[in-house]
């Protein structure tokens, strides 16, 4: 006579959780385009460029005016809300790469574009 096996009678494993964009920092934007994700060989340009210290970094939306040496650029990033987290949480403030459009924040790297070379996330 068979008999089941244990294995038959355990429950089914709980569905897996969602993976898409859960809330506003989790875009699903993909884009390495200026103001996007920062792409590793964007970063290590910019890392092989001149930074220099931001003396400070004001955000209204996804607009950035950074305030460096005696100008203020003004740039865009797609994900402000992540932006704004960092620059709150970590010391020592902002580090811009001018030529290469990039903002470093501790490790953290922001690919920004100024106004001519934005454009939108692209939903799916």
């Amino acid at each position: 006579m068979l008999s089941q096996s244990p294995l038959d009678t355990l429950p089914s494993p709980a569905p897996a959780a969602p993976t898409g964009p859960t809330g506003p920092t989790e875009l699903a934007c993909e884009s390495c385009l200026p103001g996007h994700l920062m792409h590793y060989t964007h970063q290590g340009k910019a890392l092989r460029s001149a930074g220099v210290r931001a003396r400070q970094v004001l955000l209204e939306g996804d607009v950035l005016r950074v305030e460096v040496d005696d100008e203020t650029l003004v740039w865009r990033h797609h994900d402000p809300v992540k932006l704004r987290r960092l620059l709150g949480l970590v010391l020592g403030g902002a580090v811009l790469y001018r030529d290469q459009h990039a903002l470093r924040v501790g490790p953290y790297w922001f690919n920004c574009a100024p106004e001519d070379l934005w454009t939108p996330c692209k939903r799916r």
